[in-house]
C-alpha cells in the first residue's frame, strides 16, 4: 500500500483532510479558541477591543449564535467585557508560568505513572484552524485543516480533566485510525508521530457550566486551565492542547499526579 492509499485509509470515517469538518462549533471549544484570541496582542486593537462579531464569524466559520454563546462564557470568566455600541474589550490580565513537560526520553516512566489514566473520547473530527490556533501550529495557515480530539481523562473511574488537542494535518493523518485508549503521548508515539518536547502555560480559573458537569464538580469550583504546545525534533509545534484540570490534580515538571478525593 502506497503512502497516498495509507493516508486515505487513515482518514476514512473522519472525512478527507482538505475538506475540513464544518460541523457546528461546541461553545466550550469555541470559547477556548476565543480565549486564545483574547490573550493575543495581534488580535486586540489599540483600544483593547476584539474584532466585531461578523469578523469573528468569518474567522471561526461559526454562526452568530455560537460566537455570542462563547463570548458569554468569557464574560462569565471575567476575561472580557461587552458593552452595547462599544464592542468587546479584554479586561483580564495575565501572569504566565511555563512548565516543562516530560519529553519522549521519559515516556516509559510516564507510561508507568499514567497507566491508570484512560481517556473518554468526546469528539474527533477535522476542523479549519482559526487564526489564534494557526499562529501556534508551525506552518499552518488560517483555515487550513487540523484534527480536533476532545476527551475527558479519567483516573480510578473519576474525571480529572477535559482536554482538546489540535494536531496539524500531517500528524492528524497519522493518528486518524489509531485507537485512543491511553495517555496522549503514548497515542502519538504509537502512531509514529515525532515528539521531542513540550511547553505548558497554566492559569487558575473557576469551573463554568460547560466544564463542571464533565469534571463532576460544582459550577464555580477552582480548576487549573492550561495551554500546551507539543514540538517535534525540529522544534515545530505539531499539536496545541487546551484543557482544564480539577483542583485535586497536581502538575509537576516531569509528570502529573492524580490525588483522589479524601
Amino acid at each position: 500500500m502506497n503512502r497516498e492509499e495509507t493516508s486515505a485509509r487513515r482518514r476514512r470515517g473522519l472525512g478527507a483532510t482538505p475538506a475540513a469538518d464544518r460541523a457546528p462549533w461546541h461553545p466550550r471549544r469555541l470559547r477556548d479558541l476565543l480565549r486564545l484570541a483574547v490573550a493575543d496582542r495581534q488580535a486586540i486593537d489599540a483600544d483593547g477591543l476584539l474584532p466585531p462579531e461578523n469578523e469573528l464569524m468569518d474567522e471561526f466559520s461559526a454562526s452568530r449564535t455560537a460566537i455570542r454563546d462563547a463570548l458569554a462564557l468569557l464574560v462569565d470568566e471575567g476575561q472580557i467585557e461587552r458593552r452595547r455600541g462599544q464592542g468587546t474589550s479584554r479586561v483580564a490580565s495575565y501572569i504566565v508560568f511555563d512548565i516543562a513537560v516530560p519529553g519522549p526520553q521519559y515516556i516509559d516512566e510516564y507510561r508507568r505513572l499514567t497507566s491508570g489514566i484512560v481517556p473518554r473520547l468526546l469528539h474527533r473530527s477535522w476542523t479549519p484552524a482559526p487564526a489564534p490556533l494557526a499562529r501556534r501550529l508551525t506552518g499552518v495557515a488560517t483555515g487550513e485543516p487540523c484534527l480536533a480530539i476532545e476527551y475527558v481523562l479519567n483516573a480510578r473511574n473519576e474525571p480529572i480533566a477535559v482536554i482538546t488537542n489540535y494536531l496539524r494535518a500531517s500528524e492528524g493523518e497519522m493518528v486518524a485510525e489509531v485507537p485512543f485508549v491511553a495517555d496522549f503521548y503514548t497515542f502519538l508515539l504509537d502512531a509514529g508521530v515525532d515528539i521531542a518536547d513540550q511547553a505548558t502555560t497554566l492559569q487558575a480559573r473557576l469551573a463554568d457550566n460547560e466544564v463542571a458537569p464533565l469534571l463532576d464538580v460544582e459550577v464555580g469550583s477552582p480548576v487549573l486551565a492550561f495551554e500546551q504546545a507539543i514540538r517535534n525534533g525540529r522544534g515545530e509545534v505539531v499539536d496545541v492542547a487546551l484543557g482544564v484540570f480539577r483542583d485535586d490534580v497536581r502538575m509537576t515538571a516531569s509528570n502529573f499526579v492524580y490525588r483522589p478525593p479524601g
